[in-house]
């Protein structure tokens, strides 16, 4: 399909990269002038199509924007859009519905379901979460490739959810792994320290859940049901208060799920206040 593309951040660049393959690219347009040349460069294209003409050529177009500017660019390109158009955008949290019902628009969310802190131009494999009018879904599945794109359909209605999976697997992974680096300050270790002695136990914990699962990857003292160590790091905690709700409610997730009743039994009181 010819496919143009609105907003030449991160992960519009990364993600037409994987299309272009099998695709054609239209055009590229971007406000920003430094990123429009940058996504010139990295996806190898020389033409200097306007906004209409883009809009007129492609069969699809995604929009690339931040989430509160999607309408808006969308209202202002739809007085170029005259014939059959599929318009996407990337957005977790919002609807394809908020692109207004016309007869020659078909509208769709298409969510990838990872992190793009820079570009990424190396091949790998997506989640891609779908949802949108049936139209859409069946270019989606012409368009993009299975080999980089596995596609799964969500409720929109759910669509929120999805996305709060997504920021506690990651965004609020990394302020939880401030607090442990603000841990490790107050012991007087420098950040070098934090990431040789801190991130490999992570990185082995996720091993260990991949390979045995949440229940048997966990270990420690709740694990053993170690009342004496918890009672000591809940003391360490009490001028801390709001560590001390987390390590109270984290703990208490994991007795409620994972634990062995005995252990879970001797421990709960622990946590009530």
């Amino acid at each position: 399909m010819k496919l143009g593309l609105i907003g030449c951040g991160r992960v519009g660049i990364s993600i037409f990269y994987l299309l272009k393959k099998r695709n054609k690219i239209v055009g590229l347009y971007d406000i920003n002038k430094k990123n429009l040349a940058r996504a010139k460069k990295l996806l190898k294209y020389k033409k200097n199509l306007k906004i209409d003409e883009i809009c007129k050529q492609s069969d699809a177009l995604f929009i690339a924007t931040p989430d509160d500017k999607i309408v808006k660019t969308y209202k202002n390109i739809r007085k170029y859009i005259t014939a059959p158009k599929f318009i996407f955008h990337f957005s977790g949290s919002l609807s394809s519905k908020i692109i207004p019902k016309s007869k020659n628009i078909y509208r769709a969310s298409i969510h990838p379901f990872a992190t793009f802190p820079e570009v990424v131009l190396t091949p790998r494999r997506y989640f891609l979460f779908f949802e949108g009018d049936p139209p859409a879904l069946r270019a989606v599945r012409k368009i993009f490739p299975k080999e980089n794109f596995l596609i799964k359909r969500v409720n929109p209605r759910l669509k929120n959810r999805y996305h709060l999976i997504g920021v506690f697997s990651s965004n609020l992974l990394i302020g939880y792994l401030t607090l442990i680096r603000d841990l490790a300050k107050e012991i007087g270790w420098k950040d070098r320290e934090f990431y040789e002695i801190v991130i490999p136990i992570i990185e082995s914990t996720i091993k260990n859940v991949k390979k045995y699962g949440l229940k048997d990857g966990l270990s420690g003292p709740l694990k053993r049901g170690d009342k004496g160590v918890i009672k000591k790091h809940l003391e360490t905690l009490r001028a801390k208060k709001g560590l001390n709700r987390l390590y109270k409610f984290l703990s208490s997730a994991i007795l409620n799920d994972l634990v062995d009743p005995k252990a879970k039994k001797s421990l709960l009181d622990l946590f009530k206040n």
